[in-house]
């Protein structure tokens, strides 16, 4: 029990930073081109599937870890728009992750400014590979969903903003599953990832 708490405190301390500047910075790009302004600065932090599935991931200490913005507009160009938000956050990240290999901490701090670029890169990757499932909010989604909606009327249900309660739970109960781990985990987000992290080695250089 002490080893779960220790392992979920230093997850939690670990992915808040990172989180929190990813969720906001993604919030203003897709405001500022799909030209609508949010309701407020806080807008993409401001309900519980910024946090839930985080948790629930951390939690039960799953691999891939993600949480959700609150998008402010829904369709196809707002979830590319989030979508090209996590590829400059990860780049970003990766730059970060490098140059950090070249600059340790000072002699008794703890080497946070690594790890936080390090999981910067990481939480992104997660977040770019969760726009291919077919669920709302995510680019795949957007695209589909209405399409078959068109052909069938249960999947029309899932778009009424009287589901948004149904859908986070279940992006809650997809945290917390193996799934992400064993599918997007697995064959895109960890081979990436590995991949990423060698260039970072090889960038120093």
């Amino acid at each position: 029990m002490e080893a779960w708490l220790e392992i979920v405190i230093r997850q939690i301390i670990l992915y808040s930073l990172p989180m929190l500047i990813s969720l906001s910075v993604v919030g203003m790009l897709e405001a500022r081109l799909i030209s609508k302004p949010m309701p407020h600065a806080f807008y993409p932090l401001s309900w519980r599937a910024a946090w839930l599935p985080l948790l629930a991931s951390i939690m039960f200490q799953r691999a891939v870890i993600f949480s959700l913005p609150r998008y402010a507009h829904p369709g196809l160009h707002a979830a590319a728009a989030r979508l090209a938000g996590h590829v400059l956050l990860c780049a970003l990240g990766f730059l970060l992750y490098a140059w950090s290999l070249g600059h340790p901490a000072a002699m008794g701090l703890p080497p946070l400014h690594h790890w936080w670029a390090k999981v910067l890169m990481f939480f992104n990757l997660c977040m770019l590979f969760l726009h291919l499932l077919p669920l709302p909010g995510m680019l795949f989604g957007e695209w589909v969903l209405p399409r078959l909606a068109r052909r069938w009327t249960s999947f029309a249900i899932l778009l009424k903003p009287s589901a948004s309660g149904v859908i986070l739970w279940l992006w809650v109960l997809l945290a917390a599953s193996p799934l992400p781990d064993a599918i997007l985990g697995a064959y895109g987000i960890f081979p990436v990832y590995a991949q990423m992290a060698t260039w970072a080695v090889v960038f120093l250089r």
